[in-house]
């Protein structure tokens, strides 16, 4: 079996960045007076609340949370990948002044396994449970995260997060992390800041989601060929 019998059932990517924002600005028509959206979107959106101290709306395919410290845009639908990207890149392209301290690229997936033994076998092979009974009564993987790095990616870290999924029975999730510490790039001033975020997500978001695509099938390729 290979990984390519293993499409998600659920799944969906985010961009989160980290600084100093003013979330009352980003609503719905904003956006849409910046042509970052269309007219009919904005004033569709499902808003929860427009604040100072917060935002958060959703249209038919993204939704966004902005805090005064925090932006994340996401979405769910595969279709929207790319459109997602280019929202972002064209938010802080508008708000070129923003200071911005970190970000990070993330996608979610969803996986079903075929039975109850290839869920259990997928969590005995990256948590095996014998050192685990000495100290605890039925022992079972409730959350994995690595870190690292890879070969040709400026980030700083890699996480990869394995979870049983809360979404789908027998199911497996898996999160990757890809995160950037932009001070580390010895500019103070904040359009220069923007200019490595906006870079980062021109240039590598496609190879991102190559990787964590393939960081998914490896995970669930290597724990079945144990359990042949």
């Amino acid at each position: 079996m290979t990984g390519e019998r293993y499409e998600p059932e659920i799944q969906g990517v985010s961009i989160v960045a980290v600084g100093s924002l003013n979330p009352a600005i980003f609503q719905p028509l904003w956006f849409a007076g910046n042509n970052l959206i269309r007219e009919e979107e904005a004033k569709s959106a499902d808003i929860q609340i427009i604040h100072k101290d917060v935002t958060v709306f959703s249209t038919e395919w993204f939704s966004m949370q902005v805090t005064q410290d925090r932006f994340a845009a996401d979405t769910n639908d595969p279709t929207k990948y790319q459109p997602l990207r280019d929202l972002v890149v064209g938010t802080f392209k508008v708000l070129e002044h923003t200071p911005i301290h970190a970000f990070g690229l993330n996608t979610n997936r969803h996986f079903r396994l075929e039975s109850e033994d290839a869920w259990h076998a997928f969590g005995h092979y990256y948590a095996p449970k014998d050192t685990w009974r000495h100290i605890l009564t039925n022992p079972g993987l409730r959350s994995l995260m690595i870190e690292g790095k890879r070969e040709s990616c400026g980030a700083q870290r890699i996480r990869v997060k394995v979870e049983p999924s809360t979404k789908v029975h027998p199911g497996v999730f898996v999160h990757v992390n890809e995160h950037y510490t932009v001070e580390e790039e010895k500019n103070s001033n904040p359009t220069d800041r923007i200019v490595i975020f906006l870079r980062v997500l021109q240039e590598s978001w496609d190879g991102f989601l190559t990787y964590s695509r393939e960081v998914a099938f490896h995970l669930l390729d290597e724990a079945n060929k144990q359990s042949e």
